[in-house]
């Protein structure tokens, strides 16, 4: 409960809402679905300023990538068209994922996730992290101009009481959006790239049930071109757990043939080496340890789907790539240790 709100703001243009923000003397939060602004305790919150009104729910496309507006519902994500075909549905899978509630759905929106960040317990800011999507924070300025009146040697007008305004936009990565944003920026939209024609892609969850929040997630995106790996994005996240990009595994799978997969021990080296620098938070749902442990059977699974749907979708054979399936790895390192 926020239990010193004094002050509650509808407003109807941005630029309102960005200098009432940018107060210095009340504490003003931005207003979005309300989902997690309603449910926290802070009691040095003073004013709201709601965002229903400013045009901001909208999903398009251009050149840069998906344009979504912030104020865009989790559950209009997870219905739209040009998101169910985007990149195997990735994102609007990971918007259906984040609560299995519609109506919290139908109330959460993707700008107020981003503002939670890990707080929010959503499967979608691992997604956009791992689709190097990137928001689009505004800040507003004012300043007020008082000048004098010339001399006889420099004569001139009085100005007094005139206000200048100002904005400013940043384009920030959503995997360093919370640290970077400023306390009087909004974020307006967010962009995603587009992935290049038949790239495959994968989002697996662990939860204690179907319904409950990720204790630990992972996707992958992955480009194939003739064969051989063009670009790969890996991430994991969880609850209460900010996203992270597996660099080593993505710079290390770049221009290798498909079939290095197939090699399950190098593979699972590579991975293992990856997760020693792999330092998941624990809490009293999950432990640290867990995370870890489970984490390099989750990136293998979802390569490994990834993978087999880019070559698919790339040669056309109907034959997916020549990638071990977990089982079938667990049965190889059994049979190796009967020896």
């Amino acid at each position: 409960m926020l239990l010193n709100l004094a002050e509650y703001h509808w407003v109807e243009h941005i630029d309102d809402a960005l200098l009432l923000l940018a107060r210095h003397d009340t504490k003003t939060v931005p207003l979005a679905g309300g989902t997690y602004l309603l449910g926290i305790e802070d009691d040095s919150i003073q004013a709201v300023v709601d965002l229903r009104e400013l045009g901001l729910a909208y999903i398009t496309e251009n050149t840069q990538g998906i344009h979504i507006g912030a104020m865009t519902t989790l559950q209009s994500m997870a219905e739209h068209p040009l998101l169910r075909e985007l990149a195997m549905g990735l994102l609007a899978r990971a918007a259906l994922a984040s609560s299995p509630s519609r109506l919290i759905r139908a109330s959460a929106t993707i700008g107020g996730t981003l503002g939670a960040g890990v707080a929010s317990q959503a499967d979608l800011l691992m997604v956009l992290v791992a689709m190097d999507a990137y928001a689009v924070a505004r800040s507003g300025s004012k300043t007020q101009v008082n000048l004098s009146g010339g001399t006889a040697e420099r004569p001139g007008l009085a100005l007094a009481g005139v206000t200048y305004t100002g904005k400013q936009e940043r384009y920030l990565p959503c995997s360093s959006s919370m640290r970077e944003r400023r306390p009087n920026e909004l974020i307006i939209e967010v962009i995603v790239p587009r992935p290049a024609a038949g790239s495959g892609a994968s989002f697996m969850r662990i939860g204690r049930t179907a319904t409950d929040v990720a204790l630990l997630n992972a996707a992958a995106l992955v480009e194939v071109e003739d064969g051989v790996y063009q670009r790969v994005r890996v991430a994991l996240g969880g609850v209460n757990m900010q996203p992270v990009r597996l660099h080593v595994v993505e710079k290390h799978l770049a221009g290798q043939p498909v079939l290095y997969l197939a090699e399950s021990q190098r593979v699972q080296a590579l991975l293992q080496a990856a997760m020693t620098e792999f330092r998941p938070p624990g809490d009293r749902l999950v432990s640290s340890g867990y995370r870890r442990a489970s984490g390099v059977n989750l990136i293998y699974r979802t390569l490994e789907e990834a993978t087999n749907t880019a070559y698919w979708r790339n040669t056309g054979s109907g034959e997916p790539a020549t990638v071990h399936s977990s089982a079938e790895v667990e049965t190889s390192s059994q049979n190796e240790g009967r020896k």
